[in-house]
């Protein structure tokens, strides 16, 4: 038996499905959308018109007084609030099977899939249950929900009502991974704000998103958010290439997987994000989490005697404290611990700094420059990462500069997130009214670049040397 949802993959450009020709026209004539530009094509409305043509200016002048009406700044994500907050239904129909799904950022992204469909042993895809679906009708003890608890980095022992809250206040509300939503915002392109298909099937629609060329496109947007040295692009490419990969054996556990490329050294603590990685199969990836081993330390150590950079700049202190005193894996483990105290620390200061200066001065410790440039990888052996040859040329593309804006544009909202987090100043080393922090905001307002630099990195050293100095 068909399912309700199957359609034919050469129909798709040409065939809307029966259910989204009853959606666009209740949409078209609800009172929500009174006076949004609108032609007919025969009895369907025109759903899709260019941005940028004479119809398309004129619907996202219409989007704009929206945002206006409903006091929402018009800026950069203002749209993906504004198309949310007036859909009357919150339920967005597929245009190509037909599926109706939530608006909203409720379901599990591909990373929490596969850790949900592990642990609990199901077979679900990402739009078949949302994320408070899934916890009603597969958590059925403390443990399940602890689980859950873990992904979202929120405390143990919530109830189930408390821990669905706790999701949408901090995940849901704020349109924030590990959820995807049902619908991508699209204004002022598509009528109702939205593309015309879903999460159920954008992969199989956009040729720009089929699963062979999405795999060469990750972007580990942890490495923007915490501030990580290393060419970022280059990174990001080389990635890609290991899903390309065909399977082997994990060096790990030994079992036959795809493999992912992990961070030796892990970016949540300082280290950079750059091209030395190991291969290692996701379950492995997950299992190591923000922790190295003595052999990782060794590796390190050994990348940075053929010249390598592993740390970040703001980080190097506690990595030069403690790499020459780990011995074994219990001490590894206590350098990572200790090592991402340290590097908390360090995304406070800059937040701090941040919300005191701006971004003038904290920009020079990115590179955006990174974004362009293509890469094409040549002798890639997984099991043997020294063959590899990277060719590097020069590209300027709309695309590459997207990438460049997203880059600054994640690390300054990290920052900014940070600082709202009053509820995290008791781990740190410093507050808004530490003598040191205040000379560097002094320099900076006196465009002393050069004289902040050398104050911010002496602060971050006497920080890092302090926690270790105090718990090593």
């Amino acid at each position: 038996m068909q399912s309700p949802y199957f359609y034919n993959m050469e129909q798709i450009d040409r065939t809307w499905h029966k259910n989204f020709e009853k959606y666009a026209k209740m949409i078209v004539k609800h009172k929500n959308y009174k006076g949004l530009f609108v032609e007919y094509e025969g009895d369907k409305p025109k759903w899709v018109v260019t941005g940028k043509s004479i119809n398309g200016r004129k619907r996202l002048q219409w989007w704009n007084n929206q945002c206006q009406k409903h006091g929402v700044t018009i800026q950069k994500g203002c749209y993906a609030i504004i198309t949310r907050l007036i859909h009357p239904t919150k339920k967005h129909v597929c245009q190509c099977c037909g599926k109706e799904l939530s608006i909203y950022y409720e379901y599990p992204n591909k990373n929490l899939l596969k850790k949900l469909t592990a642990y609990f042993n199901i077979k679900i895809e990402q739009t078949d249950y949302t994320i408070k679906d899934i916890i009603n009708k597969f958590c059925n003890k403390q443990n399940d929900l602890n689980f859950i608890a873990k992904c979202f980095n929120l405390p143990d022992n919530l109830d189930k009502h408390s821990l669905i809250n706790h999701i949408y206040e901090q995940y849901v509300d704020k349109m924030k991974s590990p959820l995807s939503p049902g619908v991508m915002s699209n204004c002022p392109d598509r009528f109702d704000g939205f593309h015309s298909d879903g999460l159920c099937c954008r992969e199989k629609t956009d040729k720009g998103r089929h699963k062979s060329n999405m795999q060469t496109y990750v972007q580990d947007r942890r490495a923007y958010e915490n501030w990580s040295d290393g060419d970022w692009n280059l990174a990001n490419r080389l990635m890609g290439e290991f899903h390309k990969q065909p399977i082997m054996e994990c060096p790990i556990c030994g079992n036959t997987n795809k493999m992912t490329a992990d961070h030796i050294g892990p970016i949540s603590l300082g280290f950079c994000h750059s091209i030395n990685f190991a291969p290692m199969c996701n379950s492995c990836n997950s299992s190591k989490n923000n922790r190295f081993t003595k052999k990782d330390v060794d590796t390190l150590k050994h990348l940075e005697n053929k010249g390598k950079q592993v740390i970040s700049w703001h980080s190097v202190y506690a990595w030069d404290y403690l790499k020459d005193k780990i011995n074994n894996d219990e001490d590894a483990k206590n350098a990572s611990y200790l090592m991402a105290k340290c590097h908390q620390n360090v995304l406070y200061v800059l937040s701090l700094i941040y919300k005191n200066t701006g971004k003038e001065f904290l920009v020079r410790y990115l590179h955006p420059e990174y974004s362009m440039y293509n890469y094409r990888f040549e002798n890639l052996n997984l099991s043997d990462l020294s063959t590899l040859k990277i060719i590097k040329t020069p590209l300027d593309s709309k695309n590459k500069r997207k990438n460049k804006d997203r880059y600054i544009r994640i690390s300054f909202e990290s920052l900014e997130e940070f600082s709202a987090k009053n509820n995290r100043k008791n781990n740190f080393e410093i507050n808004d009214d530490d003598k040191d922090l205040k000379n560097i905001i002094k320099q900076i307002s006196k465009n002393n670049y050069t004289k902040a630099d050398l104050l911010l990195k002496s602060l971050l050293k006497h920080i890092s040397e302090t926690i270790i100095k105090r718990e090593w």
